[in-house]
């Protein structure tokens, strides 16, 4: 999720320091991240999270269920693992043998203020964000130019409030550096390439290194904690059609993360990243703050004690 265009948010609720972690607990993983006010705050988001997501990309490659590649694609839910030569249950060893690559998938976002039209183009015109009858998919890209041109100069000032750009490729890319390390660490060597949905590095660019790198093993690891079609299902779709039109790539193995919300490494770093936040006030149990949600996991506030 980009800085400047944070969405979603459920309600805005008091709720006492003591029953953060609980909240957390009993909500699971519903909550996504805090309200997004800088590139400080999404910094920390996904610096807190790389231990969980190293955590998440081991056991999804070693231990993951293994499936057969059908003819739809790559992707399927779950955690799962496809290729002609997909084995169930490798052993560590076995594993140590692959060159293995892990992708991370990602909105993406202008870098300057003059990307922000061309960027919000590539956004509205994925049928996956904007859906039209079939019989007026033809407009799809001329909707698209309308809006990004609309809605340009209002982007364009958010933007500006934050510097001029999206921070977003700078995290992203300090979230690979981290999660290579994190992994390392843990013996087992990768190489982590960054894929962006609507800006630079493309989707694209990304596969085509890991071509060039000749990697044996992919895990593919969307950075949207819930799985949503405009998501992670529109970056899987653009998978589909690169490997299913590619030979190598259609015989490469690939293990795909299609969510990691309740992780429990996940949930507890949201829960001290809100902890350390509240304690910068003199009295935290008295503020209010704002809970960030997809809709598609709405539950009812009341059933933890708090008010809309």
């Amino acid at each position: 999720m980009d800085a400047a265009s944070c969405s979603g948010v459920l309600s805005r609720a008091k709720l006492p320091v003591s029953n953060l972690h609980k909240f957390n607990q009993t909500l699971g993983s519903h909550i996504v991240s805090v309200s997004c006010q800088s590139s400080e705050g999404l910094n920390n988001v996904n610096r807190v999270s790389s231990q969980a997501l190293a955590y998440t990309v081991r056991e999804s490659y070693l231990c993951g269920p293994v499936q057969r590649r059908n003819p739809a694609g790559i992707c399927a839910a779950g955690v799962a693992t496809y290729g002609e030569n997909a084995v169930e249950y490798e052993s560590h060893a076995q594993a140590a043998e692959d060159k293995v690559g892990v992708l991370l998938l990602n909105l993406g976002g202008p870098d300057t203020l003059h990307d922000v039209q061309p960027f919000l183009f590539n956004l509205f015109a994925d049928p996956d964000i904007i859906r039209l009858p079939r019989l007026f998919r033809f407009l799809q890209w001329p909707l698209a130019k309308l809006i990004s041109v609309v809605r340009a100069p209002k982007s364009k000032e958010g933007y500006a409030a934050i510097g001029g750009g999206s921070p977003l490729r700078k995290i992203t890319d300090e979230q690979a550096q981290a999660l290579k390390t994190a992994l390392e660490a843990k013996n087992l060597p990768v190489n982590v390439y960054v894929g962006m949905r609507y800006w630079y590095p493309f989707t694209e660019e990304a596969v085509q290194q890991i071509k060039r790198d000749r990697i044996t093993r992919l895990v593919v690891l969307p950075l949207y904690p819930q799985f949503s079609i405009s998501t992670t299902g529109s970056s899987i779709r653009v998978l589909q059609n690169i490997f299913r039109e590619d030979a190598y790539l259609s015989r490469l193995p690939v293990s795909i993360i299609r969510s990691w919300y309740q992780r429990e490494g996940y949930v507890n770093s949201m829960a001290d990243l809100i902890q350390k936040e509240l304690g910068k006030f003199q009295k935290p149990e008295e503020v209010s703050f704002i809970v960030v949600a997809y809709t598609f996991c709405m539950v009812p506030l009341q059933k933890f004690g708090m008010s809309d």
